[in-house]
Formats: C-alpha cells, structure tokens, sequence
C-alpha cells in the first residue's frame, strides 16, 4: 500500500483532508493511507510563519521507511518573508501570482532536499488560501445560509472568471471577505466549521472544476497513488 502525508498549517485543513479529500480519492479507487500532518510551532499551536517549524515537522517524515507520498497544503496568502521561506525576495519579483508561486514551491522543495534527497515530494501552495475552494459553487456551498450571504458571495464571482484569482490582500483575501460578509448579516464565520461545511455542501468535484491550480495538484495526487 502506498502512504501520502500532507503537510498543512493547521486544524481546518486537516479537517478539509479527513472530510472532502480522503472520501474523494477512495471514490477515485485509492486505498493509499493518506493523513494530514500539522506544522508544529515551538511556541505551541500550528502554522507555518518559520521555516525552521516546517523543517521540524517535515523531518521524521522524510525518515518513514515506507518511503511515502509527502505533499503540502500551504496558503499563499501571508506567505511573505524570508523567514517564512527563503527564497521569497526572489519569486516576488516573478511577474505574476502564479509565477511567484510556482517559484515559492521550487523554494520549499528546495528546503526539503537540502535536508536529505527525497523523490516523493510534491510541493503544493494554494492560490490565495484554501477559502478560495468555498467560492466555486455558492448555490450549493452556501445553500443553508441567508440570501444575503449568498447573494454577496455571488456579486464577488462577478469580479472574478477564475475563482482561484480572488485577491490576496489584507482585506481581500478570500477568508477576510467571508468573515465581512458574515459580519454585515450580525453572523461570525467560524472558519474550521463553517469553512469545511461549504466546502462539503460545495462538493469537490465542483472545487476541482473551477480551481485549475488545485485540479493539477489533485489529478497528480491521484496518478502517483495509482502507478
């Protein structure tokens, strides 16, 4: 059997793991064990805001004997120092978003192989952040939600042909529009509940087919698990 571990920054993505991706590659006929590992802070808690805290995490499992899968599920969005990871000085000056972080995840795969040659690392960032996914369907997503909320989610995609391009600012990162859309109907978005039910009631099959970046990464997934 062949193992794949996921490498996230914190609780709602292991929860966007065991909830949507898990039951999608058994229904793609995958019986790998796949399971999400969180990057481990030295002060306590998760998230990845030092490369060092990555490293420690990433480490014992470059170590497995079963020589598994090793991939990431990283936000771009906030990934912006040197510390976070080196390299980024350089790949900030790439043209575009998606050259920047195509350039951030040759960086990180760097990070990894400077550790110990690896082969089965595949390095993914998600463009913006992982609350770009609940924008693909918002009929479905945001189905059990009032109109307003859905209705402003929907004036957002207006904006936007690719999903996967809602802005990567302060103040218009996706999860920043969700919690203002939230807050003007008198409602808190809880990002680990009411993040992974829209993504759920969304449906990835949806998320894959407007998500292209994220597409490739799961359709690679998929490949090397079945090789």
């Amino acid at each position: 059997m062949k193992h794949l571990y996921i490498i996230v920054e914190g609780p709602t993505e292991l929860e966007f793991i065991d909830r949507i991706l898990i039951p999608y590659f058994n229904s793609q006929g995958i019986i790998s064990h796949i399971q999400g590992i969180p990057i481990l802070m030295s002060g306590g808690g998760h998230g990845f805001n030092n490369i060092k805290h990555f490293e420690n995490t990433i480490k014992p499992v470059l170590n497995y004997k079963n020589e598994p899968f090793i991939t990431t599920l990283i936000d771009y969005f906030k990934l912006n120092s040197e510390t976070k990871l080196p390299g980024f000085l350089e790949c900030v000056t790439k043209p575009s978003v998606d050259l920047k972080i195509e350039c951030l995840e040759d960086k990180l795969n760097s990070i990894v192989q400077k550790i110990m040659p690896y082969n089965y690392f595949i390095p993914y960032i998600q463009k913006h952040e992982m609350e770009t996914l609940m924008f693909a369907s918002p009929e479905d997503g945001f189905s059990l939600e009032t109109d307003k909320i859905k209705n402003a989610v929907l004036e957002i995609l207006k904006q936007y042909p690719n999903i996967e391009d809602i802005n990567g600012s302060d103040l218009g990162a996706p999860s920043k529009r969700l919690e203002a859309i939230y807050k003007s109907d008198n409602k808190s978005y809880q990002k680990i509940i009411d993040g992974i039910d829209i993504a759920e009631l969304t449906g990835i099959e949806n998320i894959i087919n407007k998500c292209p970046r994220f597409k490739n990464w799961i359709k690679n997934l998929i490949r090397l698990l079945k090789e």
